[in-house]
């Protein structure tokens, strides 16, 4: 079997194996359970944020209050708080724009406050493993990029905040990064996934080995 497989194709169980169903109201255990499995994706990550706590303790603008340097509750509320809920809009228009050039239809945005995550789903759309990680990656590599290319341009207590809040995007992109590793873990055999929005589950398939490799 070549191309995209329907929904009926994945859930037959002949070519393909349900390997995880997962409740949205469960992701945030799930990501947490597997963030220290080692992916390349899940490394990205690791790096980005060691780079990022390091710049932040390296550009701390001490504790004098002038004109030329802010109070540091102005910094650290900027930083940590008001700009990373400002990139939620942008973050999630990144997540739909592959959603979209794939065809992509019934989009939908959710937040689940209990866990703290904003995500986008496309409704009973079936996706790759490639289009998956394209619609995770997308972006932590474009803000990632934009925010490190600010920190080198800017003055240097706009580098201490930007730094906290390449920290905090960086942390909302785990989740991504856990999913596409998972994704990735099959090795040898094509995965794929769906999101049932209206029940709020994500499934994930593999496909079959060959009998004579199990």
């Amino acid at each position: 079997m070549s191309g995209t497989p329907t929904i009926e194709e994945l859930e037959s169980g002949s070519c393909f194996e349900k390997v995880l169903t997962l409740p949205y109201n469960d992701i945030g255990t799930f990501v947490i359970g597997r963030l220290s499995s080692f992916t390349l994706p899940a490394l990205f990550i690791w790096i980005v944020l060691v780079i990022s706590a390091f710049l932040t303790v390296w550009f701390w603008p001490g504790l004098s209050d002038t004109p030329e340097n802010p109070r540091i509750i102005k910094g650290l509320l900027t930083g940590l708080i008001g700009l990373p809920i400002l990139l939620i809009p942008f973050h999630e228009g990144l997540h739909l724009i592959p959603y979209r050039l794939s065809g992509a239809r019934d989009i939908r945005f959710g937040a689940d406050l209990r866990q703290g995550i904003v995500f986008v789903t496309a409704h009973r759309f079936v996706t790759g493993f490639t289009l998956f990680s394209l619609v995770a990656l997308s972006p932590f590599a474009v803000i990632t990029a934009g925010l490190s290319a600010a920190i080198i341009f800017t003055t240097s207590w706009l580098q201490w905040v930007l730094s906290m809040t390449l920290f905090v995007h960086t942390t909302m992109c785990a989740g991504d990064a856990v999913l596409i590793g998972f994704m990735s873990a099959f090795r040898g055999r094509r995965s794929f996934t769906w999101d049932d929005a209206d029940k709020g589950i994500a499934y994930f398939y593999s496909e079959r080995l060959p009998e004579n490799k199990v």
